[in-house]
Protein backbone atom coordinates (compact mmCIF):
# COMPACT_ATOMS: atom_id res chain seq x y z
CA UNK A 1 0.00 0.00 0.00
CA UNK A 2 2.80 2.41 0.91
CA UNK A 3 4.53 1.73 -2.43
CA UNK A 4 1.28 2.34 -4.34
CA UNK A 5 0.65 5.62 -2.54
CA UNK A 6 4.22 6.76 -3.19
CA UNK A 7 3.89 5.97 -6.90
CA UNK A 8 0.56 7.81 -7.12
CA UNK A 9 1.98 10.87 -5.37
CA UNK A 10 5.00 10.89 -7.73
CA UNK A 11 2.77 10.61 -10.79
CA UNK A 12 0.54 13.44 -9.55
CA UNK A 13 3.50 15.72 -8.99
CA UNK A 14 4.90 14.90 -12.43
CA UNK A 15 1.74 16.19 -14.07
CA UNK A 16 1.93 19.38 -12.04
CA UNK A 17 5.30 20.08 -13.73
CA UNK A 18 6.73 21.73 -10.62
CA UNK A 19 5.21 24.25 -8.20
CA UNK A 20 1.67 23.83 -9.55
CA UNK A 21 2.42 25.70 -12.79
CA UNK A 22 -0.35 23.87 -14.66
CA UNK A 23 -2.10 20.55 -14.66
CA UNK A 24 -2.15 18.30 -17.69
CA UNK A 25 -3.02 14.79 -18.76
CA UNK A 26 -1.21 12.54 -21.26
CA UNK A 27 -3.07 12.27 -24.58
CA UNK A 28 -2.73 11.78 -28.28
CA UNK A 29 -4.23 14.30 -30.69
CA UNK A 30 -5.78 11.48 -32.73
CA UNK A 31 -8.68 10.63 -30.42
CA UNK A 32 -12.15 12.20 -30.59
CA UNK A 33 -13.52 12.60 -34.12
CA UNK A 34 -16.93 14.00 -35.01
CA UNK A 35 -18.86 14.36 -38.24
CA UNK A 36 -20.63 17.48 -39.50
CA UNK A 37 -23.65 16.66 -37.30
CA UNK A 38 -21.54 16.47 -34.16
CA UNK A 39 -21.78 12.69 -33.87
CA UNK A 40 -18.80 10.55 -32.89
CA UNK A 41 -17.77 8.47 -35.89
CA UNK A 42 -14.47 6.77 -35.10
CA UNK A 43 -11.28 7.06 -33.12
CA UNK A 44 -9.38 5.87 -36.18
CA UNK A 45 -8.47 9.15 -37.85
CA UNK A 46 -6.48 7.20 -40.41
CA UNK A 47 -9.79 6.18 -42.03
CA UNK A 48 -10.57 9.80 -42.89
CA UNK A 49 -8.82 11.76 -45.61
CA UNK A 50 -6.89 14.83 -44.54
CA UNK A 51 -6.03 15.93 -41.04
CA UNK A 52 -8.01 17.28 -38.05
CA UNK A 53 -5.06 19.52 -37.15
CA UNK A 54 -4.50 23.22 -37.80
CA UNK A 55 -0.93 22.42 -38.85
CA UNK A 56 0.80 19.07 -38.95
CA UNK A 57 3.95 20.31 -37.23
CA UNK A 58 4.36 21.49 -33.66
CA UNK A 59 4.58 25.29 -33.33
CA UNK A 60 6.14 27.19 -30.47
CA UNK A 61 3.60 29.44 -28.79
CA UNK A 62 2.98 31.97 -26.06
CA UNK A 63 -0.10 31.00 -24.06
CA UNK A 64 -2.51 32.84 -21.73
CA UNK A 65 -5.03 30.88 -19.67
CA UNK A 66 -8.43 32.03 -18.43
CA UNK A 67 -7.12 31.61 -14.88
CA UNK A 68 -4.40 34.22 -15.54
CA UNK A 69 -1.43 31.88 -15.95
CA UNK A 70 0.97 32.55 -18.83
CA UNK A 71 3.56 30.38 -20.56
CA UNK A 72 6.07 31.06 -23.28
CA UNK A 73 7.76 28.96 -25.94
CA UNK A 74 5.51 25.91 -25.55
CA UNK A 75 5.34 23.48 -28.50
CA UNK A 76 1.62 23.28 -29.35
CA UNK A 77 -0.55 21.38 -31.78
CA UNK A 78 -4.24 22.20 -32.35
CA UNK A 79 -7.07 19.83 -33.19
CA UNK A 80 -9.67 21.92 -35.06
CA UNK A 81 -12.28 19.15 -34.93
CA UNK A 82 -12.73 19.14 -31.17
CA UNK A 83 -10.85 22.32 -30.19
CA UNK A 84 -8.31 20.44 -28.06
CA UNK A 85 -4.91 22.07 -27.65
CA UNK A 86 -1.95 19.86 -26.80
CA UNK A 87 1.62 20.57 -25.79
CA UNK A 88 4.78 18.50 -25.82
CA UNK A 89 7.10 17.90 -22.89
CA UNK A 90 10.21 15.81 -23.59
CA UNK A 91 8.60 13.81 -26.43
CA UNK A 92 5.43 13.13 -24.41
CA UNK A 93 2.15 14.74 -25.45
CA UNK A 94 -0.25 16.34 -22.97
CA UNK A 95 -3.55 18.18 -23.01
CA UNK A 96 -4.22 21.23 -20.86
CA UNK A 97 -6.87 20.80 -18.20
CA UNK A 98 -7.24 24.54 -17.59
CA UNK A 99 -8.76 26.36 -20.57
CA UNK A 100 -6.57 28.44 -22.85
CA UNK A 101 -7.86 31.93 -23.57
CA UNK A 102 -5.23 33.14 -26.04
CA UNK A 103 -2.24 31.72 -27.87
CA UNK A 104 0.19 33.25 -30.31
CA UNK A 105 1.83 30.61 -32.48
CA UNK A 106 5.04 31.08 -34.45
CA UNK A 107 5.71 29.07 -37.61
CA UNK A 108 7.42 29.05 -40.99
CA UNK A 109 5.43 29.51 -44.22
CA UNK A 110 7.49 28.78 -47.32
CA UNK A 111 10.64 29.68 -45.42
CA UNK A 112 9.23 32.96 -44.08
CA UNK A 113 8.63 33.45 -40.35
CA UNK A 114 5.00 34.15 -39.49
CA UNK A 115 2.65 34.12 -36.50
CA UNK A 116 -1.04 33.83 -35.71
CA UNK A 117 -3.11 34.69 -32.63
CA UNK A 118 -6.00 32.37 -31.78
CA UNK A 119 -8.47 32.90 -28.94
CA UNK A 120 -11.37 31.26 -27.16
CA UNK A 121 -14.28 33.42 -26.04
CA UNK A 122 -15.12 31.41 -22.91
CA UNK A 123 -13.58 28.49 -20.98
CA UNK A 124 -16.45 26.14 -21.85
CA UNK A 125 -16.65 26.99 -25.55
CA UNK A 126 -14.33 24.82 -27.69
CA UNK A 127 -14.61 27.05 -30.79
CA UNK A 128 -11.41 28.78 -31.82
CA UNK A 129 -11.13 32.20 -33.49
CA UNK A 130 -8.22 33.72 -35.36
CA UNK A 131 -7.72 37.40 -34.52
CA UNK A 132 -7.52 39.27 -37.83
CA UNK A 133 -7.67 42.87 -36.54
CA UNK A 134 -8.06 44.44 -33.12
CA UNK A 135 -8.63 47.82 -31.48
CA UNK A 136 -9.68 49.07 -28.06
CA UNK A 137 -13.37 48.42 -28.79
CA UNK A 138 -13.52 45.82 -31.57
CA UNK A 139 -11.94 42.66 -32.90
CA UNK A 140 -12.34 41.12 -36.34
CA UNK A 141 -12.34 37.36 -35.80
CA UNK A 142 -12.41 34.33 -38.08
CA UNK A 143 -13.88 31.18 -36.59
CA UNK A 144 -11.82 28.16 -37.69
CA UNK A 145 -13.20 24.65 -37.39
CA UNK A 146 -12.84 21.30 -39.14
CA UNK A 147 -15.53 18.67 -39.65
CA UNK A 148 -15.53 15.19 -41.12
CA UNK A 149 -17.77 15.37 -44.20
CA UNK A 150 -18.82 12.84 -46.82
CA UNK A 151 -16.99 12.78 -50.14
CA UNK A 152 -18.24 11.36 -53.41
CA UNK A 153 -16.20 9.67 -56.13
CA UNK A 154 -17.34 9.27 -59.70
CA UNK A 155 -19.41 6.11 -60.08
CA UNK A 156 -19.62 5.49 -56.33
CA UNK A 157 -22.32 6.37 -53.82
CA UNK A 158 -19.68 7.55 -51.35
CA UNK A 159 -15.96 8.17 -51.37
CA UNK A 160 -15.65 8.02 -47.59
CA UNK A 161 -15.05 10.97 -45.32
CA UNK A 162 -12.55 13.80 -45.26
CA UNK A 163 -11.72 16.66 -42.93
CA UNK A 164 -12.88 19.98 -44.34
CA UNK A 165 -12.08 23.44 -42.97
CA UNK A 166 -15.03 25.70 -42.16
CA UNK A 167 -14.60 29.38 -41.36
CA UNK A 168 -16.83 32.39 -40.72
CA UNK A 169 -15.99 36.00 -39.92
CA UNK A 170 -17.34 37.84 -36.87
CA UNK A 171 -17.10 41.24 -35.23
CA UNK A 172 -16.53 41.09 -31.49
CA UNK A 173 -17.70 44.15 -29.55
CA UNK A 174 -15.28 44.11 -26.66
CA UNK A 175 -17.20 46.50 -24.40
CA UNK A 176 -20.30 44.27 -24.41
CA UNK A 177 -18.66 40.95 -25.41
CA UNK A 178 -21.16 40.61 -28.27
CA UNK A 179 -20.15 38.37 -31.18
CA UNK A 180 -21.84 39.49 -34.42
CA UNK A 181 -21.67 37.62 -37.76
CA UNK A 182 -20.55 40.11 -40.40
CA UNK A 183 -22.27 38.46 -43.36
CA UNK A 184 -24.95 40.74 -44.82
CA UNK A 185 -24.43 43.47 -42.20
CA UNK A 186 -24.17 47.21 -42.90
CA UNK A 187 -21.94 49.69 -41.08
CA UNK A 188 -24.84 50.80 -38.89
CA UNK A 189 -25.68 47.20 -37.94
CA UNK A 190 -22.09 46.30 -37.10
CA UNK A 191 -20.74 49.41 -35.43
CA UNK A 192 -24.04 50.85 -34.07
CA UNK A 193 -22.96 53.73 -31.78
CA UNK A 194 -19.69 54.17 -33.72
CA UNK A 195 -21.31 54.22 -37.17
CA UNK A 196 -20.59 57.91 -37.82
CA UNK A 197 -16.94 57.53 -36.86
CA UNK A 198 -16.72 54.41 -39.03
CA UNK A 199 -18.11 56.30 -42.04
CA UNK A 200 -15.56 59.06 -41.54
CA UNK A 201 -12.83 56.44 -41.72
CA UNK A 202 -14.39 54.70 -44.74
CA UNK A 203 -16.91 57.04 -46.48
CA UNK A 204 -17.83 54.37 -49.02
CA UNK A 205 -19.29 52.27 -46.20
CA UNK A 206 -22.31 54.60 -45.97
CA UNK A 207 -23.69 53.41 -49.31
CA UNK A 208 -22.88 49.74 -48.90
CA UNK A 209 -25.62 47.38 -47.79
CA UNK A 210 -23.01 45.02 -46.40
CA UNK A 211 -19.37 45.41 -45.47
CA UNK A 212 -16.54 43.17 -46.61
CA UNK A 213 -13.86 41.77 -44.33
CA UNK A 214 -11.45 44.35 -45.74
CA UNK A 215 -13.93 47.19 -45.04
CA UNK A 216 -14.28 46.11 -41.44
CA UNK A 217 -10.54 45.69 -41.02
CA UNK A 218 -9.99 49.24 -42.33
CA UNK A 219 -12.60 50.69 -39.95
CA UNK A 220 -11.25 48.86 -36.90
CA UNK A 221 -7.72 50.04 -37.67
CA UNK A 222 -8.96 53.64 -37.59
CA UNK A 223 -11.13 53.50 -34.49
Amino acid sequence: MKTALTSLFTLFNFFLFGQNMYMAKPVTHFVEVYDEKGMTISANVGGIKGSPLWREEWCNANVEMFNGKKFTNLPLIINLVNGNIHFKQEDAEFQFIDAIQKMTLFFQEEGVADSITIIRLSPNNPLLYEVKRTSAKYQLLKMINKKAVDTYDYGKSSGGKKFELFSESFLLRLTSNELVPIKGKSVAELFTSDAEAAIQILPAAKKRKQLSVQDISTIIAGL
